[in-house]
């Protein structure tokens, strides 16, 4: 596969991972809508999530394998709780609260939060690349939610 065969396959699962981001945010509102709990809609998202994956690797025909690693294991755990449940649930919650708009606009702030865990976790080296994106991504938040606020008052 070339380069620019990658290029495009790359691009078509970003656009597919959009189009499946935007999709469960539309659920996640009629969900709210229905006033269902938060803890429960998350735990059935992920089960559906989980048997997804299950059968997409079965029918590619991908080994199960786990490792029992102390450094997997505990790295799957904290995932598995703060990285999984404890974000989804949290931006669940905060959709509920503030609204689709304003909920999507944090997401664009994950980045963000990761090269920071990392830097001081994982010793990140930072570039002026990865910076100038930090800036981009700043400035877009505060030019979309300065606009979305002003609107509101004019309504």
């Amino acid at each position: 596969m070339s380069l620019a065969d990658q290029t495009v396959m790359g691009i078509g699962l970003i656009l597919i991972s959009v189009i499946f981001a935007s999709l469960g945010n539309m659920g996640a509102i009629v969900n709210a809508k229905h006033n269902l709990p938060v803890v429960s809609v998350n735990a059935h998202g992920m089960a559906w999530g989980a048997l997804t994956s299950v059968v997409i690797a079965s029918l590619l025909g991908r080994e199960f394998t786990f490792s029992f690693e102390t450094g997997y294991v505990l790295s799957l755990g904290f995932l598995s709780i703060f990285g999984s449940a404890v974000a989804f649930g949290s931006y669940l919650a905060l959709l509920r609260k503030i609204g689709s708009a304003r909920a999507a606009y944090t997401t664009v702030l994950f980045p963000l939060v990761a090269l920071l865990i990392s830097t001081f976790i994982e010793g990140y080296q930072w570039s002026t690349l990865a910076v100038s994106g930090i800036v981009f991504i700043i400035a877009g938040n505060w030019l979309a939610l300065t606009r979305m606020n002003g609107s509101d008052k004019n309504e």
